[in-house]
């Protein structure tokens, strides 16, 4: 038998004047399950106005029960059955959030079972109280036996990632794939003048990758960190951070950043003097980065329009950042939600836009130009196949290897075609890094 409850009496309590941060946990997992809202998005939403204790909880409660969403649901099911109602999505989800808090946080068992009784009759389920305080209570009672021959991350990963990751990688490094997803990202910051890296990572206790990122434990609140109202850094993943250090030249080169926010590759660009062209069509995105650009007090056009549908007067470019939509699940450990809202369906929805925009970044490019391609994903249909299949119909383009120098000496994630395969399994002697790719072409003609 095992158990997984934490001993420290950590009730999470507020006024009755504020909403319940349970309530809108439950609400946000409801509204995640369609697929096309971001956790991220939610939690801007729903936090908003919330003091600071509320919304770090909201965002914890989330985090724990969307990591372990699989290892919870293997916990419920000798103990519960969904009514065959249109209640049933609503009653699961606070179960889940009621077994999170009772396996996975620093909450008291009392206040585990209590809050999540209350949470089923503030959500006007009070038919279903008696069930979801006897389930609760038989596993504080109990605990729950594991199933046998199963991993914490055979259950937490999605059958059909465990299996693309074992077809693309094998069996030994699709598991450190899924384990290292499952951890916690700690907090990496692109420094505005990279020669000041050094000084920043001490002065905030933290460390200089290979790369060039300053990494900081997680947990600290960005805005109290020094040097962030003076623009001195953003936040960006070590991962993120490395296409747009690839240029051959900047200063006065016109590079566009295709599918730019929230600008922190748009910021690098402008750092080293080109003239950066963001564009995106969201503008509420873009929103963001006029307000980073602005805090860091850089310059860069801002286009709001499709990346794929730009006018054919568009200007012409020296160099082209693409950072393509995609499934993103090279960062699970920044979007665990990602865990519950892609399927491979989704994935391969994306394919068509990004290969449209593989030859939107050719029309912009004069000859002898740079393109970079990249994409947060570890699916290879996402990557590799991309960049094979656009040089097959470009006969014009060459890869230009990344090199190790390039990259402060670090290489274990350069693969034979001198791309970048980065998965979340590299980096672990300095706490991980998101799964990337990224290619860098050179237009001959």
């Amino acid at each position: 038998m095992t158990e997984r409850r934490a001993r420290t009496d950590n009730r999470h309590t507020q006024p009755a004047d504020l909403p319940d941060p349970r309530m809108l946990a439950l609400k946000t997992l409801q509204e995640l399950r369609g697929g096309e809202v971001t956790l991220d998005e939610l939690l801007s939403k729903h936090g908003f106005g919330l003091p600071s204790l509320d919304r770090n909880f909201l965002r914890q409660l989330l985090g724990t029960t969307l990591r372990h969403l699989g290892e919870i649901d293997a916990v419920l099911a000798p103990r519960y059955q969904a009514p065959q109602d249109r209640v049933a999505g609503r009653l699961t989800n606070i179960l889940r959030l009621g077994v999170a808090q009772l396996f996975f946080m620093e909450t008291s068992d009392y206040g585990a079972v209590d809050s999540t009784v209350n949470l089923t009759r503030d959500a006007g389920l009070h038919k279903y109280v008696k069930l979801v305080n006897a389930v609760l209570r038989g596993l504080q009672r109990d605990g729950f036996e594991w199933p046998e021959n199963v991993e914490a991350w055979q259950l937490n990963v999605p059958a059909w990632l465990r299996g693309s990751w074992k077809k693309a990688y094998g069996a030994e490094i699709a598991q450190g794939i899924a384990e290292a997803s499952l951890d916690y990202a700690m907090l990496d910051l692109s420094i505005k003048d990279q020669a000041e890296a050094a000084d920043w990572a001490e002065q905030m206790d933290g460390m200089v990758l290979p790369t060039g990122t300053v990494r900081l434990e997680s947990g600290r609140r960005i805005r109290d960190l020094p040097g962030y109202k003076d623009g001195k850094w953003w936040v960006q993943d070590a991962a993120a951070s490395i296409p747009a250090k690839l240029f051959s030249a900047y200063e006065g080169k016109t590079i566009y950043d295709l599918c730019a926010a929230p600008g922190g590759k748009t910021m690098q660009l402008a750092s080293k003097g080109a003239n950066a062209i963001a564009v995106d069509k969201s503008e509420g995105r873009l929103k963001r980065v006029f307000e980073n650009l602005e805090r860091v007090e850089l310059g860069a056009a801002v286009v709001t329009g499709d990346a794929t549908d730009l006018a054919p007067d568009t200007p012409r470019a020296d160099a082209v950042l693409l950072d393509a939509p995609c499934s993103a699940t090279g960062t699970i450990r920044r979007h665990p939600d990602i865990l519950l809202r892609q399927n491979d369906k989704l994935m391969r929805s994306l394919l068509p836009i990004q290969t449209k925009l593989l030859h939107q970044a050719d029309k912009l490019l004069n000859v002898g130009g740079e393109l970079i391609y990249c994409t947060c994903s570890l699916q290879p249909e996402e990557g590799e196949h991309q960049v094979k299949s656009f040089l097959a119909d470009h006969p014009n383009y060459e890869r230009k290897p990344i090199t190790t120098d390039e990259l402060g000496g670090w290489d274990e994630a350069i693969n034979d075609a001198g791309e970048l395969r980065i998965l979340p399994l590299h980096m672990q002697e300095y706490g991980g890094i998101d799964g990337f790719f990224c290619a860098r072409l050179v237009k001959k003609a």
